[in-house]
């Protein structure tokens, strides 16, 4: 067992019982070298049932002088009891468990077979333990093809931007003059540069006719693409088209730079379909406990974002987080600590599930009848191919963690509010 974790057994010389068998010479996986660390062992196996022995665990009796021997050692100590046959074998620091006074004096060791079964698995815990304060081990990755899913969304930016000359030089007197012209559908996904006014779409063909002294021609969007002063204003027009093209259903909040789900005239809570197909809540009132027709605040999925070009490809990097407003419009007096603590407790499968979420959306369903039309055309998000893997539970686990706790140390940890079954990490893994 102790060969298949990468590490040296060496076997104490003699027939001299002094409570200790061997020694467990620990190896660096990143490196392969000698990390300079021993651990003592004391064996014990029994292919017979250890007393108490259930599927969940069993208990050992210690005599006094072997543990008296063991806690005077300058190493750490471990008892391994087995069963040969079997070839199952489970694991105590001996130091960690006997440090507590009740435990000293009764000299019984409590095994839990799931937490503390000895393998491969207990490697990168047998060198926490050995090291608690030195060198970070880094986990070596072992053959196997996984792929990793990004939160990068493939983009298509539309071939022409269409540009006229207009006497206007801020934006803002140009909504103002849209919204007085009567048209219904006034824009704001354009740009001033120049003396000139820059859309998706020709300005003549929308509200923004009304500003244009002159005739249109379109540049290609290439060309914006590959000059990085035009690159910058080709990410502006960007940045507006796609609060354009979630303005159905998203509000700007200008402070943050996000875009969030609007609250429902009724203040019910709202659900969109997901990634999986499940229904993902994206708007959701919270009442008072005192007044359970008050509402204390409202929570919006909210979305950050930044577009790159990469090797000549735009993509939409997605960053999913939060809203709060205390009436489903006005931001929360408590916004700041809202998000501090629904940050604190996200995990990596909430924080994948609103990704994959804010993906399907701006891709849109595949096959509807009537799809959303928007500016940009969103892809999906980024995979890549990998042939080597991590094995989750080493490096998940945490070696600052004693056995005397009885759990592991991935285990415990808060439940995350939207957190959804089944579904992988930010950047998941697929064996």
């Amino acid at each position: 067992m102790i060969n298949s974790m990468g590490f040296v057994w060496h076997e104490r010389a003699g027939t001299l019982d002094a409570g200790i068998d061997g020694e467990i010479e620990l190896r660096d996986p990143s490196t392969g070298e000698v990390a300079n660390r021993i651990i003592l062992v004391q064996s014990k196996a029994s292919d017979r049932p250890f007393p108490g022995e259930s599927e969940r665990g069993f208990h050992y009796l210690c005599k006094q002088e072997d543990v008296d021997y063991w806690m005077s050692a300058d190493n750490p100590v471990l008892l391994v009891c087995s069963h040969p046959q079997s070839g199952e074998a489970w694991w105590m620091h001996i130091q960690s468990w006997f440090a507590d006074p009740s435990h000293r004096a009764s000299g019984r060791i409590d095994f839990d077979k799931q937490t503390q079964r000895f393998g491969q698995d207990a490697a990168y815990r047998l060198l926490g333990l050995a090291d608690p304060h030195g060198r970070a081990h880094v986990p070596v990755a072992e053959h196997g093809e996984e792929v990793l899913t990004t939160n990068l969304l493939r983009l298509t930016v539309p071939n022409l931007i269409y540009g006229a000359p207009t006497s206007y030089t801020d934006p803002r007197d140009v909504v103002v003059r849209q919204r007085e012209s009567g048209d219904p559908n006034v824009r704001h996904d354009f740009i001033l540069r120049g003396g000139r006014i820059y859309s998706w779409l020709p300005p003549e063909a929308t509200a923004l006719r009304h500003m244009v002294n002159g005739p249109t021609d379109a540049v290609g969007s290439d060309e914006w693409s590959s000059d990085p002063l035009r690159q910058r204003w080709l990410v502006q027009l960007l940045n507006y088209a796609l609060q354009r093209d979630v303005d159905s259903d998203c509000a700007w909040h200008r402070g943050r730079k996000i875009v969030y789900f609007r609250a429902t005239p009724d203040l019910k809570p709202r659900h969109i379909r997901g990634a999986s197909g499940r229904q993902r809540l994206v708007f959701h009132p919270k009442f008072k406990k005192r007044a359970p027709d008050q509402v204390s605040y409202c929570k919006h999925a909210a979305l950050e974002w930044q577009f790159l070009i990469l090797e000549s490809d735009w993509y939409c990097s997605l960053t999913p987080t939060f809203h709060y407003t205390r009436d489903g419009y006005r931001d929360s007096l408590y916004l700041s600590e809202y998000l501090t603590g629904i940050k604190r407790l996200d995990r990596n499968p909430a924080v994948h599930g609103q990704t994959q979420m804010w993906a399907t959306y701006l891709h849109g369903e595949d096959g509807v009848l009537d799809p959303r039309d928007t500016i940009l055309d969103y892809g999906n998000l980024v995979t890549l191919a990998a042939d080597r893997a991590i094995d989750d539970a080493a490096w998940l686990a945490d070696p600052r963690k004693t056995d005397a706790d009885g759990v592991d140390a991935s285990e415990g940890a808060p439940k995350v509010e939207n957190a959804i079954d089944g579904e992988l990490a930010l950047f998941e893994v697929e064996l």
